[in-house]
């Protein structure tokens, strides 16, 4: 899924948005970004994972995501959705006590009548804007994003219902993050889940678009990645502490996920300015 509103950050906006009609548009490794992120659920369902619990949203439910939180979505097989998503660089926000809830962790929001009519004025205003205005958009499309936020925060908070309601899938993927570090087989997480190895490789493809194994490769690639931009820790030490057993087998895998070694990416990481 190409993602429109992410691509206008990375060209230095300080606020995008963009709506997205899918189906079966599963992500199936996590991510980050140093910008808050506003998911609106207009029509469907979405699971996200996000800080160790699944939220299940069912339209019209929205979720916001706090800078650098590790997340990402999915999909019940042939289950359509449409969403608008909002990122917005934290300096964007105008009050600071807007900005200090919404970085305050992963909320979920089932608005009242009144405030869903609101929610979706704003976010028409903002892809009007957007759209009309381009590169001039972003003074009042700040202004929009934290009306936006104020909203929400004045809106019914269901964290607690929505991470109770977990598939046995939502189960296991929060179990292969909480776990990846250590020896994993697929035969043991069946029988933990009391499922049959068949059954849980087919249900979890299905949900992911990927198997057990490749999941748990892919957190751990991910994981080692972040480690060499943003700590000085030895290359066989990061290795270890992700779950691979030699350096060489972890310099492999790298290259094979990323096209490139850990060597190149902690060479070519941002240098630290000298206090």
């Amino acid at each position: 899924m190409q993602d429109v509103a992410g691509e206008l950050m990375a060209r230095g906006r300080q606020v995008a948005v963009a709506r997205v009609t899918g189906v079966d548009d599963n992500m199936i490794r996590p991510h980050r970004h140093d910008y808050l992120e506003v998911y609106v659920l207009e029509d469907g369902r979405r699971d996200h994972f996000s800080a160790g619990s699944v939220h299940r949203l069912r339209a019209p439910e929205i979720i916001t995501f706090p800078p650098a939180d590790e997340h990402f979505s999915y999909s019940p097989p042939g289950v359509p959705f449409r969403r608008v998503v909002v990122y917005a660089r934290p300096e964007a926000v105008l009050y600071p006590h807007v900005l200090e809830e919404v970085s305050a962790g992963t909320k979920v929001f089932r608005p009242s009548e009144a405030g869903l009519a609101a929610v979706r004025r704003l976010v028409d205003q903002l892809l009007y804007t957007q759209e009309e205005l381009g590169e001039r958009s972003q003074d009042e499309m700040r202004l929009q994003l934290t009306q936006l936020l104020l909203v929400l925060q004045r809106q019914q908070s269901v964290d607690a219902a929505t991470a109770a309601r977990e598939t046995r899938i939502a189960q296991v993927v929060r179990h292969l993050h909480d776990h990846y570090r250590e020896h994993i087989e697929l035969a043991d997480l069946a029988d933990q889940f009391f499922v049959s190895r068949h059954h849980l490789s087919r249900e979890f493809r299905r949900h992911t678009g990927t198997t057990v194994i490749t999941y748990v490769t892919d957190l751990r690639v991910d994981q080692a990645r972040r480690l060499l931009v943003e700590t000085d820790q030895p290359i066989g030490q990061i290795a270890e502490s992700v779950g691979f057993a030699t350096v060489t087998h972890f310099n492999r895998v790298f290259r094979e996920r990323t096209g490139t070694t850990p060597r190149a990416v902690r060479a070519a990481r941002p240098a630290v300015p000298a206090p």
